[in-house]
C-alpha cells in the first residue's frame, strides 16, 4: 500500500463533499457561512498519527522497532534543546531542507475555507510523516511548507543525506502523482513542489537560540541554511535542487546535473554550485519504487517485503513445459 493513501484519502473525502465545489458546477455562488461544514472536524479528526508511522517504521526497520511516542516539538532540535532560553553557542554540522507547495492558493477559488484548510493539513501531515520517517526533525510550518533538519549528534553525515533525499523525494512524489491526480480531475492544475537540500559543516553552522522568551527557537546561523531556500527558489515543478556539500557525501554523482550558474560568490575566486537531484531515478534505482510499463514510478517504501521463492513456480512448470519442434 502507498504510504500516502491515507492522507489521499480524507483529502478525497473532503473534496468530494465540498458544497462549494458542487456549486460552482452549476454556476451557483454561495458564502461559506450557508454551508453546513460541520462533517470538517470528523474529516481532521481521520487525518493519520503516530500510528501511521509507528506502522511503516515498524515495516522498513523492523518489527523490533519501539514505539514512537512524542515527536520533537517545533524549532527544538532535541540535540540542541539544550541552548534554549540562553546566550551559549555550539558549532556542529547540519542539512537545512525547505520545501513548499506551490500555487496552492488556487485552491481558495474551488472549495471553502474549511476544505482547503484541510487539504493543507493533510499536506503538512503527510509531510511531517516523511521527515520523521526518514529520520529528520521538523523545524518550522510555513503554510503547506516546511523547514526541517537531517542530522544530529549521533548519525553520520553520509546517512543523514541519504535521509533527506529521500525524505524529500517521497514528498515530492505524493504532490506530483497522488494529489495531482486527483486535484486535476477537479480542475485544478499545476501544484507542485519545490525543495531545495544544503549541508553545512561543523565550522560553518552555529547553533544558538534566537528569540525571547517563549517567543523564539533554537536555530542554525549558517550560509548553508540561508542556501536551501535559495536553491529551492531555482527548482523546477516538482524538483528538488541540492548544493555541492550534499552531493560530496555520495559516492555517486548520478542523480545530479549542475546548474548553469552558481548559487554562490564568496567574492574571493570560489563559487558555490548547486545541481537538479533527480529525484525519480534516485528511489527506483535504490528500491523505494518501482517502474510501471509507462516507466512511471510505483512507491513501495513501507510495503512488506514479498520474498520470491523459485519452488512456488514447480506446479506451473509441471504442468506448462514449454515445447520446441525442430
Amino acid at each position: 500500500m502507498n504510504i500516502f493513501n491515507p492522507y489521499l484519502d480524507v483529502i478525497k473525502k473532503a473534496v468530494d463533499k465540498d458544497p462549494k465545489r458542487m456549486n460552482k458546477l452549476f454556476s451557483l455562488h454561495q458564502e461559506d457561512s450557508d454551508y453546513d461544514l460541520s462533517y470538517i472536524k470528523g474529516l481532521r479528526a481521520e487525518l493519520p498519527g503516530l500510528e501511521s508511522l509507528n506502522e511503516s517504521t515498524r515495516l522498513i526497520k523492523g518489527l523490533g522497532t519501539p514505539a514512537i511516542n512524542n515527536l520533537p516539538s517545533l524549532g527544538n532540535h532535541p540535540d540542541f534543546s539544550y541552548l534554549r532560553g540562553t546566550t551559549n553557542t555550539e558549532k556542529h554540522w547540519i542539512i537545512s531542507g525547505f520545501v513548499d507547495v506551490r500555487k496552492s492558493t488556487q485552491l481558495n477559488n474551488r472549495f471553502t475555507l474549511q476544505t482547503v484548510a484541510l487539504i493543507t493539513e493533510g499536506i503538512v501531515k503527510a509531510s511531517i510523516f516523511a521527515v520523521n520517517l526518514c529520520g529528520g526533525y521538523v523545524h518550522r510550518i510555513q503554510g503547506d511548507g516546511l523547514m526541517v533538519y537531517f542530522g544530529g549528534k549521533n548519525i553520520q553525515k553520509k546517512q543523514a543525506t541519504k535521509d533527506a533525499l529521500k525524505a524529500f523525494a517521497l514528498i515530492t512524489y505524493f504532490v506530483k502523482n497522488d494529489l495531482k491526480e486527483y486535484f486535476e480531475a477537479n480542475g485544478i492544475k499545476d501544484i507542485f513542489t519545490r525543495a531545495g537540500l544544503d549541508l553545512g559543516h561543523d565550522n560553518q553552522v552555529l547553533w544558538m537560540y534566537s528569540g525571547l522568551g517563549e517567543a523564539g527557537e533554537v536555530t542554525t546561523s549558517s550560509l548553508h541554511t540561508s542556501l536551501a531556500p535559495k536553491m529551492q527558489a531555482t527548482a523546477l515543478s516538482n524538483g528538488i535542487v541540492v548544493g555541492q556539500h550534499i552531493l560530496n557525501q555520495l559516492s555517486n554523482d548520478k542523480y545530479f546535473k549542475q546548474k548553469s550558474k552558481p548559487i554562490w560568490d564568496y567574492e574571493d575566486g570560489r563559487f558555490y554550485n548547486h545541481y537538479d537531484f533527480d529525484w525519480e531515478k534516485y528511489i527506483t534505482e535504490n528500491d523505494f519504487a518501482v517502474q510501471d510499463q509507462n516507466g512511471n514510478a510505483i512507491l513501495t517504501i513501507g510495503s512488506p517485503k514479498v520474498k520470491l521463492d523459485p519452488i512456488n513456480l514447480v506446479p506451473i512448470a509441471s504442468i506448462s513445459k514449454p515445447y520446441f519442434n525442430y
